[in-house]
Protein backbone atom coordinates (compact mmCIF):
# COMPACT_ATOMS: atom_id res chain seq x y z
CA UNK A 1 0.00 0.00 0.00
CA UNK A 2 1.20 3.51 -0.82
CA UNK A 3 0.25 6.33 1.54
CA UNK A 4 0.89 10.00 0.78
CA UNK A 5 1.54 11.92 3.98
CA UNK A 6 1.70 15.69 4.32
CA UNK A 7 5.09 16.95 5.50
CA UNK A 8 5.25 18.00 9.21
CA UNK A 9 2.03 16.06 9.89
CA UNK A 10 1.75 13.07 12.23
CA UNK A 11 -0.29 10.22 10.75
CA UNK A 12 -1.61 6.85 11.93
CA UNK A 13 -0.83 4.05 9.48
CA UNK A 14 -3.07 1.00 9.16
CA UNK A 15 -2.21 -2.53 8.03
CA UNK A 16 -4.44 -5.63 7.90
CA UNK A 17 -2.78 -9.05 7.70
CA UNK A 18 -4.56 -11.51 5.43
CA UNK A 19 -4.11 -15.27 4.93
CA UNK A 20 -5.89 -16.64 1.83
CA UNK A 21 -8.12 -13.54 1.80
CA UNK A 22 -9.02 -14.02 5.48
CA UNK A 23 -7.99 -11.29 7.98
CA UNK A 24 -5.77 -12.97 10.57
CA UNK A 25 -4.43 -11.79 13.94
CA UNK A 26 -0.75 -12.18 14.72
CA UNK A 27 0.34 -14.76 17.31
CA UNK A 28 2.13 -12.20 19.44
CA UNK A 29 3.50 -8.73 18.85
CA UNK A 30 3.71 -6.97 15.49
CA UNK A 31 6.83 -4.87 15.01
CA UNK A 32 7.02 -1.90 12.64
CA UNK A 33 10.27 -0.59 11.15
CA UNK A 34 10.32 2.63 9.15
CA UNK A 35 13.34 3.38 6.96
CA UNK A 36 14.47 5.89 4.38
CA UNK A 37 15.33 4.59 0.91
CA UNK A 38 19.04 4.60 1.79
CA UNK A 39 18.34 2.14 4.62
CA UNK A 40 18.51 4.64 7.50
CA UNK A 41 16.08 3.66 10.27
CA UNK A 42 13.64 6.47 11.06
CA UNK A 43 11.69 4.74 13.83
CA UNK A 44 10.86 1.22 15.00
CA UNK A 45 8.41 -0.05 17.59
CA UNK A 46 5.37 -2.24 18.30
CA UNK A 47 2.13 -1.85 16.40
CA UNK A 48 -1.18 -1.52 18.21
CA UNK A 49 -4.33 -3.54 17.57
CA UNK A 50 -6.57 -1.26 15.52
CA UNK A 51 -9.77 -2.43 17.17
CA UNK A 52 -11.63 -2.27 13.86
CA UNK A 53 -11.50 -5.94 12.90
CA UNK A 54 -9.43 -9.09 12.94
CA UNK A 55 -5.84 -8.75 11.77
CA UNK A 56 -5.78 -4.94 11.75
CA UNK A 57 -2.94 -2.96 13.35
CA UNK A 58 -1.94 0.69 13.56
CA UNK A 59 1.32 2.56 14.00
CA UNK A 60 1.84 6.27 14.57
CA UNK A 61 4.35 7.78 12.14
CA UNK A 62 5.79 10.96 13.67
CA UNK A 63 5.71 14.17 11.65
CA UNK A 64 8.56 14.27 9.14
CA UNK A 65 10.43 17.56 8.63
CA UNK A 66 11.01 17.22 4.88
CA UNK A 67 9.58 15.46 1.84
CA UNK A 68 10.78 11.87 1.67
CA UNK A 69 9.90 8.30 0.71
CA UNK A 70 9.82 5.81 3.58
CA UNK A 71 9.43 2.03 3.67
CA UNK A 72 7.18 0.68 6.42
CA UNK A 73 7.75 -2.99 7.29
CA UNK A 74 5.16 -4.77 9.46
CA UNK A 75 6.51 -8.04 10.92
CA UNK A 76 4.79 -10.73 12.98
CA UNK A 77 3.83 -14.38 13.30
CA UNK A 78 0.86 -14.73 10.97
CA UNK A 79 -0.75 -18.12 10.43
CA UNK A 80 2.23 -19.93 11.93
CA UNK A 81 4.88 -18.21 9.81
CA UNK A 82 7.01 -15.11 10.27
CA UNK A 83 5.63 -12.57 7.80
CA UNK A 84 6.89 -9.13 6.81
CA UNK A 85 4.64 -6.88 4.75
CA UNK A 86 5.92 -3.63 3.27
CA UNK A 87 3.99 -0.40 2.75
CA UNK A 88 5.28 2.91 1.39
CA UNK A 89 4.78 6.25 3.11
CA UNK A 90 5.56 9.09 0.72
CA UNK A 91 5.97 12.37 2.57
CA UNK A 92 4.85 15.13 0.18
CA UNK A 93 4.72 18.92 0.28
CA UNK A 94 1.00 19.05 -0.52
CA UNK A 95 -1.83 17.49 -2.51
CA UNK A 96 -3.22 18.35 -5.93
CA UNK A 97 -6.61 18.85 -4.23
CA UNK A 98 -8.08 18.48 -0.77
CA UNK A 99 -10.66 15.87 0.22
CA UNK A 100 -12.82 18.27 2.31
CA UNK A 101 -13.25 20.69 -0.61
CA UNK A 102 -14.04 17.76 -2.90
CA UNK A 103 -16.75 16.50 -0.53
CA UNK A 104 -18.16 20.03 -0.40
CA UNK A 105 -18.29 20.25 -4.19
CA UNK A 106 -19.71 16.75 -4.62
CA UNK A 107 -22.30 16.12 -1.89
CA UNK A 108 -22.66 12.43 -2.77
CA UNK A 109 -19.14 11.73 -1.45
CA UNK A 110 -20.29 11.30 2.14
CA UNK A 111 -18.01 9.80 4.77
CA UNK A 112 -20.51 7.00 5.30
CA UNK A 113 -20.40 5.91 1.66
CA UNK A 114 -16.76 6.86 1.04
CA UNK A 115 -14.48 6.72 4.12
CA UNK A 116 -11.43 8.98 4.12
CA UNK A 117 -9.05 6.03 3.68
CA UNK A 118 -10.85 4.97 0.49
CA UNK A 119 -10.82 8.46 -1.01
CA UNK A 120 -7.17 8.99 -0.03
CA UNK A 121 -6.13 5.91 -2.04
CA UNK A 122 -8.20 7.01 -5.03
CA UNK A 123 -6.63 10.48 -4.83
CA UNK A 124 -3.16 8.93 -5.13
CA UNK A 125 -4.30 7.19 -8.32
CA UNK A 126 -5.63 10.47 -9.74
CA UNK A 127 -2.50 12.39 -8.73
CA UNK A 128 -0.20 9.81 -10.31
CA UNK A 129 -2.17 9.97 -13.57
CA UNK A 130 -2.07 13.78 -13.50
CA UNK A 131 1.68 13.77 -12.88
CA UNK A 132 2.26 11.32 -15.73
CA UNK A 133 0.27 13.34 -18.25
CA UNK A 134 1.59 16.74 -17.12
CA UNK A 135 5.10 15.23 -16.87
CA UNK A 136 5.96 16.72 -13.50
CA UNK A 137 5.04 16.61 -9.84
CA UNK A 138 2.41 19.19 -8.97
CA UNK A 139 3.65 19.52 -5.38
CA UNK A 140 7.10 19.17 -3.76
CA UNK A 141 8.18 15.53 -3.71
CA UNK A 142 11.29 13.45 -3.01
CA UNK A 143 13.16 11.03 -5.26
CA UNK A 144 16.22 8.81 -4.91
CA UNK A 145 17.44 7.76 -8.36
CA UNK A 146 20.45 6.08 -9.96
CA UNK A 147 21.70 8.11 -12.93
CA UNK A 148 24.24 7.43 -15.65
CA UNK A 149 27.36 9.56 -15.30
CA UNK A 150 27.83 11.50 -18.56
CA UNK A 151 31.48 12.42 -18.43
CA UNK A 152 30.37 16.05 -18.74
CA UNK A 153 29.17 18.75 -16.36
CA UNK A 154 25.53 17.74 -16.96
CA UNK A 155 23.69 14.83 -15.34
CA UNK A 156 20.25 13.94 -16.67
CA UNK A 157 17.62 12.85 -14.11
CA UNK A 158 14.12 11.43 -14.75
CA UNK A 159 12.37 14.38 -13.08
CA UNK A 160 11.64 17.96 -14.10
CA UNK A 161 11.54 21.08 -11.90
CA UNK A 162 14.41 20.05 -9.67
CA UNK A 163 14.29 22.01 -6.42
CA UNK A 164 17.13 20.83 -4.19
CA UNK A 165 19.88 18.20 -4.07
CA UNK A 166 20.02 16.53 -0.65
CA UNK A 167 22.63 13.81 -1.18
CA UNK A 168 24.94 12.44 -3.86
CA UNK A 169 26.86 9.16 -3.95
CA UNK A 170 29.28 8.45 -6.80
CA UNK A 171 30.38 4.83 -6.78
CA UNK A 172 31.08 4.19 -3.11
CA UNK A 173 31.89 7.82 -2.29
CA UNK A 174 29.35 9.92 -0.42
CA UNK A 175 29.72 13.58 -1.35
CA UNK A 176 30.28 16.24 1.26
CA UNK A 177 28.07 19.28 1.71
CA UNK A 178 30.69 21.38 -0.09
CA UNK A 179 30.60 19.05 -3.08
CA UNK A 180 26.79 19.11 -3.13
CA UNK A 181 26.91 22.93 -3.11
CA UNK A 182 28.72 22.61 -6.47
CA UNK A 183 25.57 21.10 -8.03
CA UNK A 184 22.94 23.34 -9.64
CA UNK A 185 19.45 21.77 -10.01
CA UNK A 186 17.68 22.91 -13.18
CA UNK A 187 14.00 22.97 -14.20
CA UNK A 188 14.95 20.87 -17.23
CA UNK A 189 15.81 17.89 -15.02
CA UNK A 190 19.57 18.37 -15.39
CA UNK A 191 22.02 18.62 -12.50
CA UNK A 192 24.78 20.99 -13.58
CA UNK A 193 28.19 21.06 -11.96
CA UNK A 194 29.72 24.50 -11.46
CA UNK A 195 33.13 22.87 -11.82
CA UNK A 196 34.24 19.40 -12.88
CA UNK A 197 32.38 16.57 -14.62
CA UNK A 198 30.16 13.67 -13.62
CA UNK A 199 32.23 10.44 -13.85
CA UNK A 200 31.24 8.38 -16.87
CA UNK A 201 29.36 5.20 -15.99
CA UNK A 202 26.10 3.27 -15.86
CA UNK A 203 23.87 3.98 -12.84
CA UNK A 204 27.01 5.08 -10.99
CA UNK A 205 25.56 8.29 -9.53
CA UNK A 206 22.86 8.04 -6.86
CA UNK A 207 21.07 11.32 -6.21
CA UNK A 208 18.56 12.23 -3.51
CA UNK A 209 16.61 15.31 -4.53
CA UNK A 210 13.42 17.29 -4.20
CA UNK A 211 11.38 18.16 -7.27
CA UNK A 212 8.01 19.54 -8.36
CA UNK A 213 5.90 22.68 -8.27
CA UNK A 214 5.40 24.80 -5.17
CA UNK A 215 1.67 24.22 -5.64
CA UNK A 216 -0.52 23.07 -8.54
CA UNK A 217 -2.15 25.54 -10.96
CA UNK A 218 -5.79 26.11 -9.98
CA UNK A 219 -6.90 24.87 -13.41
CA UNK A 220 -5.15 21.55 -12.78
CA UNK A 221 -6.63 21.22 -9.27
CA UNK A 222 -10.17 21.76 -10.58
CA UNK A 223 -9.60 19.30 -13.42
CA UNK A 224 -8.20 16.71 -11.01
CA UNK A 225 -11.32 17.01 -8.83
CA UNK A 226 -13.47 16.32 -11.90
CA UNK A 227 -11.29 13.32 -12.75
CA UNK A 228 -11.45 12.16 -9.13
CA UNK A 229 -15.24 12.25 -9.14
CA UNK A 230 -15.39 10.06 -12.26
CA UNK A 231 -12.77 7.66 -10.85
CA UNK A 232 -14.73 7.22 -7.62
CA UNK A 233 -18.15 6.79 -9.20
CA UNK A 234 -16.96 4.57 -12.05
CA UNK A 235 -18.97 3.96 -15.21
CA UNK A 236 -22.64 4.59 -14.34
CA UNK A 237 -23.99 4.76 -17.90
CA UNK A 238 -25.61 2.00 -19.95
CA UNK A 239 -22.97 2.35 -22.66
CA UNK A 240 -20.59 -0.65 -22.73
CA UNK A 241 -17.08 0.04 -21.47
CA UNK A 242 -15.49 -0.93 -24.80
CA UNK A 243 -17.75 1.18 -27.01
CA UNK A 244 -16.13 3.82 -29.23
CA UNK A 245 -19.44 5.31 -30.40
CA UNK A 246 -23.18 4.93 -29.89
CA UNK A 247 -26.34 5.60 -31.89
CA UNK A 248 -29.45 7.18 -30.38
CA UNK A 249 -32.98 6.18 -31.36
CA UNK A 250 -33.36 9.36 -33.42
CA UNK A 251 -30.52 8.18 -35.63
CA UNK A 252 -27.65 10.38 -34.45
CA UNK A 253 -24.22 8.82 -33.94
CA UNK A 254 -21.96 10.04 -31.17
CA UNK A 255 -18.26 9.29 -30.86
CA UNK A 256 -16.98 8.71 -27.32
CA UNK A 257 -13.82 10.23 -25.90
CA UNK A 258 -11.63 7.31 -24.81
CA UNK A 259 -8.68 7.31 -22.42
CA UNK A 260 -5.11 6.66 -23.56
CA UNK A 261 -1.74 6.71 -21.84
CA UNK A 262 -1.75 10.49 -22.37
CA UNK A 263 -5.45 11.32 -21.87
CA UNK A 264 -8.19 10.62 -19.32
CA UNK A 265 -11.03 10.51 -21.84
CA UNK A 266 -12.67 13.54 -20.20
CA UNK A 267 -12.24 16.47 -22.64
CA UNK A 268 -12.24 19.26 -20.04
CA UNK A 269 -9.73 17.44 -17.87
CA UNK A 270 -7.48 16.60 -20.82
CA UNK A 271 -7.56 20.22 -21.97
CA UNK A 272 -6.38 21.40 -18.54
CA UNK A 273 -3.71 18.73 -18.19
CA UNK A 274 -2.29 19.24 -21.68
CA UNK A 275 -2.41 23.01 -21.30
CA UNK A 276 -0.14 22.63 -18.26
CA UNK A 277 2.11 19.93 -19.65
CA UNK A 278 5.91 20.18 -19.74
CA UNK A 279 8.06 18.59 -22.43
CA UNK A 280 11.41 16.90 -21.83
CA UNK A 281 13.10 20.28 -22.07
CA UNK A 282 11.21 21.56 -19.06
CA UNK A 283 8.70 23.84 -20.82
CA UNK A 284 5.54 23.25 -22.85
Amino acid sequence: TVNRVLVTTQVTLLRTFVVDETPTDAAGAVTVTVKRLDGTVVITGPATSAGVGTGSYTFVLPAQPAVDVLTVDWSGDIGGATVTVRDIAEVVGGFVFGLPETRTEHKSLTKVAYPTSVLAQKRIWVEQECERICRRAMVPRFARVACDGSGTAMLLTPHLLLRKVRAVTVGATVWTSDQIANVIPRDSGVLLLKAGVWPLGYANVIVEMEHGEDLPPMEVSEAAITRFRSAVSGNKSNIPDRALSYTVMQGGVYRLATPTSETTGIPTVDAAYHGNRLDSGGFA
